[in-house]
């Protein structure tokens, strides 16, 4: 009897399970790129909130400010040309822009005192092309 011969055979694998491929190299890059441009979002999100919040605030600082002085003056001195001494008196920045109109509030009637003057506050600034305003009525009465 002839004895056959067993072929033993390994299975020799030739790429190397150490590492990484050129496939897992662009999808890392590509997860850690959608990373940093949601990071990147959000923080320039915060960063434009965070600058309007102050600006908003300063916004209403101003007003309460005017506000009082109008209160201060006498009634002659509150006139539609306030805004002007006002950039000045307060020191407020150029972004702002500050409008009062005064009225009278007895306009249109006949035989009534002229009393009492509407004063009528409007503050706004723009950032990044939008334009934000804070509104304010208020009344302004002659002391007899």
């Amino acid at each position: 009897m002839k004895r056959s011969k067993l072929k033993i055979t390994k299975n020799i694998n030739v790429k190397s399970q150490k590492g990484f491929t050129m496939q897992d190299l662009a999808i890392a890059l590509l997860i850690i790129t959608l990373f940093i441009g949601i990071i990147s979002t959000l923080m320039f999100n915060v960063y434009k909130i965070n600058i309007k919040s102050k600006l908003t605030s300063q916004m209403v600082m101003y007003s309460v400010q005017i506000l009082e002085d109008i209160d201060k003056i006498s009634y002659e001195e509150v006139t539609s040309e306030l805004s002007n001494s006002y950039n000045s008196k307060f020191s407020i920045p150029e972004g702002f822009k500050i409008d009062i109109k005064v009225s009278n509030y007895a306009d249109g009637l006949t035989n009534v005192q002229d009393l009492i003057k509407i004063v009528d506050l409007n503050i706004s600034y723009s950032y990044l092309g939008e334009t934000e305003e804070f509104k304010v009525t208020r009344l302004k009465i002659k002391e007899i």
